[in-house]
This record gives C-alpha cells, sequence and structure tokens, in this order.
C-alpha cells in the first residue's frame, strides 16, 4: 500500500481502495488504533508505587516504627549442625520464609581437626552464658582437647553461639547470603544486632568482602532515624547495631541510645505473661528502636511453638501498653514455628 492510500491520522487507508479491501483494512487499523491508545491509556502508577518490606504503608514510616520477624541466634540452626540449636532453619532460609531482623553473635577462630577452635583469649568462665550445664561441660572439654593453634594462626571471623566447637559458620559466607537476598529484593530492609567478640574494624572487613559495606545505612546523630522508604532509596538497606562496640555511625552501639529492650532470661513460658516480662532491661527507655526478646531458656522447639503465637501476641499487646511503645524487632526462637511472621503483619497493620 503506498503512503497515497493512507489517511495522515494513525494511517487509516483512504477510500481510494475498492471496497472490500478498503473495509477489512480500516479494521484492521482500527483495531491497532484502538489497542495503542489503550496502552497509552494505562496507568503507570502501580509500576513506581514503592513496596517496602512488602508494603506501601511502611514506606513512610520511621524505621524504629515498624515491625520486624527477627530470629534470636539466627546462625544457630539445626540445619548447620549448631549444638544446641535456637532455630531450625539456615539464615538464607530465614529470609525466604520472611524474617527480616536476625540477632547474630560472632567470635574469631581457627579450623583444626574437623571443629572450630574458639580463641577466647584465655578465659572459659565468661562463655558460660545461656548454655545449660551440659553443653558447657561438652565444649570446654572440646576447647581443651582441641588445643590452641600455634601462636600467629590467623583467625577467621566465624557466626558462633557461646563456643565455636559446638557449631560455627563463617560470617563471610552468611554475609553473601545477605547480599544475595538484597539483590533479589530490591525493595526490603534488613536490621542485624551483633553480639560481638571482634573487633569492628573485622567486622566491617567482612561485610566489605560481601560486598555489603555499601549498603550500610549511617544512622543520623540526634536526629529521627529514616523512613523504609528513604532507605530503599538511598540504597542504606542494611542497618547494623553492635552489642559491645562501637563502629561509628554505620555500626553504632546499639545501648548508647538507639534500641530499648525487655529482658531476655526467661526459664518458663509463665515468665512471658505479665508486666514483669515488659520492664527495660539494656538501652532504658528512650532509644526509638524497640528490641522485643520473646524466648524460654533453654531453648527447644517445642517451647517455641507454645510461645510463639497466643502468648506471643498477648505479650505484645501487654508491653505495649506498658511501654507506650509497639515492638520494631520481635525476636523469637524457631521462628518457623508458631506465628510470628503473622504478628508482625498484624502489629504493622495496626491490629495488634
Amino acid at each position: 500500500m503506498s503512503p497515497a492510500h493512507l489517511d495522515v491520522t494513525f494511517g487509516i487507508p483512504s477510500r481510494s481502495l475498492p471496497g472490500r479491501l478498503f473495509r477489512a483494512a480500516r479494521i484492521r487499523a482500527l483495531a491497532l488504533t484502538c489497542i495503542v491508545g489503550s496502552l497509552l491509556m494505562v496507568p503507570v502508577a502501580h509500576a513506581s508505587t514503592l513496596r517496602c518490606n512488602g508494603s506501601a504503608a511502611l514506606c513512610t514510616r520511621s524505621l524504629g516504627d515498624v515491625a520486624f520477624a527477627t530470629a534470636h541466634n539466627a546462625m544457630a540452626s539445626t540445619a548447620d549442625g549448631f549444638v544446641p540449636p535456637n532455630q531450625g532453619r539456615t539464615i538464607a532460609q530465614q529470609l525466604r520464609d520472611g524474617i527480616r531482623g536476625f540477632q547474630i553473635d560472632v567470635y574469631p577462630g581457627s579450623r583444626r581437626d574437623g571443629r572450630v577452635y574458639t580463641d577466647l583469649e584465655g578465659s572459659l568462665d565468661t562463655r558460660a552464658v545461656d548454655l545449660p550445664a551440659r553443653y558447657l561441660t561438652i565444649a570446654t572439654r572440646l576447647h581443651r582437647s582441641l588445643g590452641a593453634p600455634p601462636a600467629g594462626t590467623p583467625t577467621d571471623v566465624y557466626l558462633c553461639h557461646t563456643f565455636c566447637e559446638l557449631g560455627a559458620t563463617k560470617f563471610v559466607d552468611v554475609s553473601h547470603d545477605l547480599r544475595a537476598f538484597l539483590d533479589r529484593h530490591p525493595h526490603d530492609v534488613l536490621v542485624a544486632v551483633i553480639e560481638d567478640y571482634v573487633s569492628p574494624e573485622r567486622i566491617r572487613d567482612v561485610l566489605r568482602a560481601a560486598d555489603l559495606e555499601r549498603e550500610l545505612l549511617p544512622v543520623p546523630v540526634d536526629a529521627p532515624l529514616p523512613t523504609l522508604g528513604d532507605m530503599i532509596r538511598d540504597d542504606h538497606r542494611l542497618l547494623v547495631m553492635l552489642e559491645n562496640g562501637d563502629g561509628g555511625s554505620t555500626m553504632p552501639n546499639a545501648f548508647a541510645g538507639l534500641v530499648q529492650e525487655t529482658p531476655f532470661t526467661f526459664l518458663q513460658a509463665s515468665a512471658l505473661r505479665g508486666s514483669p516480662s515488659c520492664v527495660p532491661n539494656r538501652g532504658g527507655t528512650t532509644g526509638p528502636i524497640f528490641q522485643f526478646n520473646h524466648w524460654v531458656t533453654p531453648a527447644g522447639p517445642r517451647r517455641a511453638t507454645l510461645v510463639n503465637s497466643a502468648v506471643l501476641r498477648r505479650r505484645v499487646a501487654a508491653c505495649r501498653r506498658d511501654r507506650g511503645q509497639g515492638p520494631t524487632l520481635v525476636a523469637v526462637d524457631f521462628a518457623e514455628r508458631g506465628d510470628v511472621i503473622d504478628v508482625v503483619r498484624d502489629v504493622n497493620r495496626g491490629a495488634l
């Protein structure tokens, strides 16, 4: 068909064609016009609407006003061979399950005879926290039987709980898992609270090796925390806080004005019921991030199943009343059991 036989508008054929051909060509051209017009009229707002951690409503909220499903001792999983475990699944699987907050411990260690020897700097007594007596005895014997490596032996940074002899994962490997997750989920924000027994510089080196350093959120001094939307737009989607050290604005000490929390030692499920479980612990009452510690020691899957559902819901409501603030890091053992994901979703929807 020559250009002379086309109307100027949308290329509709002119009447110079025979009637039947003209009508068929005109129908096809009008159909094409309708399709193009409908595509041009489709609103594009949905393509640009930001959903932060799965919800557009969370994008305008300050980081401290968003609840994160959090795994306590996230690295200490049955899947990774930890004894005793606090979780059933690896951190990579926890991410897939919806966990967005992680309480982890980092230690220096060196591999010897198939296990990781913990560099305890000569002290065993300080490692007794959280471990039942029989595991402490086993760990101490393993530690002594492995023996210290020769002086000058380099150490790696491991995720361990109290003793690396009872379970250890290289921190850099888990950091690569976090990097891969953030790459696949560009609208998600993660939070990590690290119980640190290595220097902040060594932690930063590991994060840099996994290309995570550029994601670290610089925490503003004497200024409100950013919103989730700001974190995502600025490509600072990982908040890392330290319990012992201080790594500056991008790895601040958690309890130096940033985090407040509940107690974390509860020996039976009944201790999680009532106001005493909500009293301030580390960090006082002024931090914008509320770490809600919710587990029974020693950890066990049955105990977690018992307290991670209705007990959790009731305690969240009770502590909100007592503390005047909703939880940020809802931290549980065996996060795959119970309803922590649904509880966090309800907190963020304002339904709890």
